[in-house]
């Protein structure tokens, strides 16, 4: 095991020492160390839930023989940002979050991982980050967002409900701005659009590269799929535990035995067939050079 290097033999008795202050007992420092890694923040709803369903991650590490090591790294939310210069830091944050889950995993000579993410810069950089480091890794997405309800009249008169994304609240500022609906009605769609936790509710940037993923086999078919409020969630992310567990017994496979030119071009059809965001192209080539692939736009 990688974590042999902090914590065998009698020179590594400060490592373990200081393992036994974080509640750490003998069986537990002998078990593989299982990086468990969230991108919460409570910012947005994309990230919100990860927290939680890093305790879920813990329990099925637990079951599986392995010891989870927790820790966090940060978001930048483009829903937020867009349209400040706030957004300048988007992109920027992709390399720093693969940077900092890299250098916590190696640092600490962790065996195997499962990153939790949300909002878009943190699903690319989860899975660069596992290209780099090349352990047993499992990428779960948080989930998308339940659609806004919304009052809307038709066209013979008589009322109803229309579903809603943040989506078409950027076209009710459109529409705003050009007279067709007044403050009350713009107020409406941006209360009622964003009902509660999870990820822009659309084929944009975060349920994309969630497919993406999928598609490269960093993340289990299927799971990436459910929505974040979903209650079969929690059971997806302690599944994901036992998985990362499964991939250190058996030996593989590796992000970059994953990370194929074949599994690339897949996951590009993937975006093209569903019409997903064009960052996909942005992330795909990122992803493909962390892994050594020759991989062109």
């Amino acid at each position: 095991m990688h974590s042999d290097a902090i914590k065998t033999g009698p020179a590594r008795a400060p490592a373990r020492a200081m393992l036994r202050a974080t509640g750490l007992d003998d069986a537990a420092i002998a078990k593989p160390l299982v990086a468990v890694v969230s991108t919460w923040s409570d910012v947005s709803p994309c990230n919100i839930t990860l927290r939680d369903l890093a305790q879920d991650v813990r329990r099925g590490v637990i079951a599986a023989g392995g010891t989870p090591i927790e820790f966090n790294t940060i978001a930048v939310t483009d829903g937020i940002a867009m349209g400040s210069d706030g957004m300048r830091a988007s992109l920027a944050s992709r390399e720093t979050i693969a940077d900092s889950i890299e250098l916590a995993v190696s640092g600490h000579c962790l065996d195997a991982m499962v990153v939790l993410v949300g909002c878009d810069k943190t699903i690319p950089a989860a899975a660069m980050a596992a290209a780099r480091l090349d352990v047993p890794s499992v990428i779960l997405y948080g989930g998308t967002i339940m659609p806004g309800k919304c009052k809307t009249k038709h066209a013979d008169g008589s009322s109803g409900e229309r579903a809603l994304t943040v989506q078409d609240v950027f076209e009710a500022v459109g529409a705003h701005a050009a007279g067709k609906i007044d403050d009350a009605e713009l107020g409406e769609i941006e209360r009622k659009a964003c009902p509660g936790a999870g990820a822009c509710g659309g084929q944009f940037t975060a349920n994309t590269m969630a497919m993406v993923l999928t598609f490269l086999g960093l993340s289990p078919l299927g799971d990436n799929d459910i929505p974040a409020v979903h209650p079969e969630k929690a059971n997806a992310a302690e599944r994901c535990g036992a998985l990362a567990m499964k991939l250190l017994t058996d030996g593989g496979p590796t992000p970059r035995q994953l990370l194929t030119p074949a599994a690339l071009r897949n996951a590009a059809r993937a975006v093209s067939a569903t019409a997903g965001s064009t960052n996909a192209a942005l992330h795909l080539l990122a992803i493909a050079h962390e892994a050594g692939v020759k991989f062109d736009l």
